[in-house]
């Protein structure tokens, strides 16, 4: 999944800038106009890596994603790394656009020039002394420990990283242009292998999805297994919203009226349990799948936090994208250090 997103000159620049003035820890990145900018240059505090960790939290906002190329000192020979850190209460179109985009930036500044590569959700994870030990430990292991990142966390931890790498490997696994920005999709084998039972009246219900019709399945969690949850039909656009749990995920299928767009939507709700949470972000692509094999061709995605999201306005958007919008609308800058 590519954003067509690329690394702007002044990035271009400011990235050589960076890699040979070992005085710069960090040099932030965003997304202006369609090209990946460079913000204001982070020094070092005391010449130190840990010490300079929290001079980060200065470029972090709670809702907006933003790239982060790191000088990293103090275990062996300096190396670089590109840190994608986005908010999980970030916005569906800023998390797609940022997540489609991450590659795209390491590949054209240089893959070889980063020595690794982080997907960050929590501000601790990029600014916590303790989260960058453990990638340490997890990364190179310790002759007198022995012991990986994962042994270094309690159980709630280990439970919320398993739904991270969970949420991570289901983006990677989209094709075509992802969720939020109005793209098809191209078909094609998933690189996801999940795999569980399904109900014969989810199957019947997908088969039969009419226009104006909205489906929705969900995952028992106690079985591991896809079923229906209702079936209904005529439901005008306005109306979806108020049919999708608040409190539960939900795959919900919707064919929009007076059209050939069948729409899939992925709703999980900020108080859905951590079962649930990995339970559904790893097997999006499996219950796209089962949809497919009943019939549906789906050509619209939308995943959003809350069903109050999924408007009809922009359901409307989905199937008749205005012109000069999506991506052309951009994201406003973090503010600068110091600001």
């Amino acid at each position: 999944m590519q954003s067509g997103i690329s690394v702007s000159q002044e990035l271009h620049d400011a990235f050589a800038t960076f890699a040979s003035d070992n005085s710069i820890f960090c040099l932030p990145v965003t997304i202006t106009s369609e090209s990946l900018t460079p913000l204001s240059p982070i020094p070092f505090s005391g010449d130190a890596f840990y010490p300079s960790l929290s001079q980060l939290s200065s470029v972090l906002e709670p809702k907006t994603p933003i790239y982060l190329l790191i000088r990293r000192t103090g275990s062996g020979s300096p190396s670089l790394v590109a840190l994608t850190y986005i908010p999980s209460n970030a916005g569906v179109r800023a998390k797609t656009l940022f997540a489609s985009t991450r590659a795209t930036l390491a590949r054209e500044l240089g893959s070889e020039k980063f020595s690794d590569t982080i997907f960050a959700t929590d501000e601790d994870e990029v600014v916590g002394e303790k989260a960058w030990r453990e990638r340490e430990a997890e990364k190179n292991g310790s002759p007198e420990a022995g012991y990986s990142r994962e042994d270094l966390m309690g159980d709630k931890e280990r439970e919320l990283d398993a739904v991270r790498k969970a949420e991570e490997a289901a983006r990677s696994g989209t094709p075509g242009r992802d969720i939020g920005i109005g793209g098809t999709f191209a078909r094609g084998p998933s690189r996801m292998r999940i795999e569980m039972q399904v109900d014969e009246d989810a199957k019947g219900a997908l088969q039969g999805l009419q226009q104006g019709g909205l489906v929705q399945v969900a995952i028992d969690v106690p079985t591991e297994t896809l079923k229906l949850v209702s079936a209904e039909s005529g439901v005008d656009a306005d109306s979806v919203q108020k049919q999708i749990s608040e409190s539960s995920p939900r795959y919900s299928f919707y064919h929009y009226p007076d059209s050939d767009a069948v729409i899939f939507i992925y709703t999980c709700p900020s108080g859905s349990s951590i079962k649930e949470r990995m339970l559904f972000a790893s097997s999006r692509m499996y219950a796209l799948q089962v949809a497919e094999e009943q019939g549906l061709k789906v050509s619209k995605k939308i995943e959003a936090g809350a069903p109050d999201e999924v408007t009809g306005e922009r359901l409307h958007e989905e199937v008749n994208p205005p012109q000069n919008d999506g991506i052309r609308r951009g994201f406003a800058k973090p503010r600068r250090p110091g600001r």
